[in-house]
């Protein structure tokens, strides 16, 4: 599986966007399907790099609550840019 490097500005937007929702990291990590505390070790910077889908899982299940919620569009793109800088990062790190 590819392994990404997670940006802080990553990790700022995940946390901001989670704050802005009113979502505990609990609830996030029971939506996205991860394991416990993967979100703190996230945004407070315990992980460096993951596997690409365990983060994308994350910040696609964040970015869905957004839509659903009355988020600013500026949020909502933000999460857009983490899940296709993501994309392209696993592409690249991919075994060929």
């Amino acid at each position: 599986m590819a392994k990404i490097i997670i940006l802080d500005a990553d990790r700022r937007a995940i946390r901001a966007t989670r704050e802005q929702l009113g979502l505990s990291r609990t609830t996030l990590e029971r939506a996205a399907k991860v394991g416990q505390t993967y979100v703190k070790r996230v945004e407070m910077g315990g992980r460096q790099s993951t596997e690409a889908t365990l983060f994308t899982r994350l910040v696609k299940a964040l970015h869905q609550r957004a839509e659903k919620a009355e988020v600013p569009a500026k949020t909502k793109a933000g999460l857009l840019r983490v899940v296709k800088r993501v994309e392209q990062q696993g592409e690249k790190s991919a075994p060929r």
